[in-house]
Formats: structure tokens, sequence, C-alpha cells
């Protein structure tokens, strides 16, 4: 007696049973322990799931702030900041485009912020760095300035909480300064670029 095989449902049973275990496997790779990540990616076959662990297991504690001044007849003029972020629709959970231009200055930040403490005082392999071109980049051709301004500067400072209701802003990396005339590269700074006090 021949038993006729429904390949269509072994079909859908197949599908069915390989996205459960992809599912399981990729709740299983997002758990706090990282228990199961060597298991994961033990053997010839590794299963590919996404890490989703954004805020975990050290969430950030900090806000990132990029403020700018532009330099006019060698004086530094006030620091002016720039919004990083922006409120969100209430769409914003399943279509947030408009989060691309704040997300890459986000990502700028970072990446500035971390070359500069990597490298420590070699501010110039600081420049050298996409974030930290991007940002002055984004400076000299995006944002006003003031009449008769030959230079721009960027700092990035980090506010967090302190105590309830008490929030404390420190500076965390401020740029050379960088010509804003549009035959210049942002990485083309004057020697004395850093030469004016974050406080001024």
């Amino acid at each position: 007696m021949i038993v006729k095989v429904n390949t269509e449902r072994v079909k859908t049973v197949a599908v069915t049973a390989s996205l459960a275990a992809w599912l399981v496997a990729t709740a299983a790779g997002q758990l706090p322990e990282n228990r199961f990540d060597n298991l994961l990616r033990r053997g010839r076959w590794q299963i590919p799931v996404p890490n989703w662990r954004f805020f975990g297991p050290n969430p950030g504690v900090k806000d990132n702030h990029l403020l700018y001044r532009d330099i006019v007849d060698g004086e530094p003029g006030e620091w002016q900041e720039v919004p990083i972020t922006r409120d969100r629709p209430w769409y914003a959970l399943a279509w947030n485009a408009r989060n691309r231009s704040p997300k890459a200055l986000f990502d700028a930040s970072q990446d500035t912020i971390g070359r500069s403490v990597a490298f420590g005082p070699e501010l110039h392999l600081v420049t050298l760095g996409s974030g930290y071109r991007l940002l002055s980049r984004y400076i000299q051709r995006h944002l006003p300035h003031a009449e008769g301004a030959s230079h721009s500067q960027f700092m990035l400072m980090q506010s967090f909480l302190k105590a309830p209701g008490d929030r404390e802003i420190e500076p965390v990396f401020v740029s050379l300064q960088f010509p804003l005339n549009d035959h210049a590269a942002p990485g083309d700074a004057t020697p004395e670029a850093a030469a004016f006090p974050v406080a001024a």
C-alpha cells in the first residue's frame, strides 16, 4: 500500500518549525547572562541570530550635546547648541524617517568621543575619523554663521543626573578650528585652533 505524502503540509511544517526554532534561538541570544552565545556559535553551522542588546548590560546614562561657535577676526563667539534629538511624532514607532539625520549626528558624536578617549592628546588622529569630519562638514555647510566668520569650532558635552533634580554637564571634547570656505576641508585646521578655552 502506497501512502501519499502531502508535500504542501510537509513544507508548511518544515517552515513553521524552522521559524519557531529561529525565534527561540533569537530570544535565547538576548539573555543578559550571554549563556547561550557560545552554544549558538558552536560547530560548523552557526545559527545567524541578531543581537538586539541595545541597552544592556550597561545602558547609556549620559546625553550628548553638540555646540559650535564661529571665529570672527581671530575672536571666538558664543557657543550655540545644535539639537541632536527631536520630538517624535505619534507615528514614529512605525515610521520615523526623520530620525536619520539626528542619528547620524549622534553616531558621529559617539565616534569622535571614542577616538578622543583612545588617542588622548593626539588630536590630529581624532580629526582623521569619519565622525569628526562629518560633524565639521555639517557645521561648515548646514548651519548659520556669523557675518565675517572665517573659521568655526565645535564642542561635545555630556550631561547626566548626579542626583534627583541635579543634572551635571561636563565638556568632553573641543575640536580644532576649521575654515568655513568651501575650498578647504574640515581637517585643514589652523595651528592655533585649540588656543581658546572651553568656557570662553
